[in-house]
């Protein structure tokens, strides 16, 4: 009988042990899977950041063609010959502090935004750099 009631209560343990490691795997699988979910949409969430903070002034193109984009004289981002007349701002770190405390019409981001979404931004508008067309001849 003692030996029956052990055997029992390995068997129990062992059921235990199972079931929480298949919870443990499945928690890990789900969590590989908002892992890929998350990188694959960080695109999505910077782009998401640009239009809901910047592409009023900037376009969504980063072309600066919006009704305050001509209002401020807001840069053409795409514009590889404004990234070079300005290389003295255009730096990473120039055009965080920029997006950070603002410039000229431009309002400071820092108190709203976190430093990582600011150095997200940045990287965003560097990536407009030479996308825009060349003029047909």
């Amino acid at each position: 009988m003692n030996q029956g009631v052990r055997l029992r209560g390995f068997i129990t343990l062992v059921l235990i042990a199972a079931v929480l490691f298949q919870i443990n795997l499945t928690d890990s699988r789900a969590t590989l899977r908002q892992k890929r979910s998350a990188a694959k949409s960080g695109g999505t969430r910077v782009a998401d950041l640009f239009r809901n903070n910047c592409a009023r002034c900037h376009g969504v193109d980063g072309a600066g063609n919006t009704p305050l984009g001509h209002t401020y004289k807001t840069p053409d981002f795409r514009d590889p010959d404004w990234w070079r007349k300005h290389s003295n701002i255009t730096s990473t770190s120039s055009l965080i502090g920029i997006v950070s405390k603002g410039k000229g019409g431009m309002p400071a981001f820092g108190k709203k935004l976190s430093r990582t979404d600011i150095r997200q931004l940045v990287a965003h508008v560097s990536r407009f750099r030479n996308q825009k067309s060349s003029p047909v001849k």
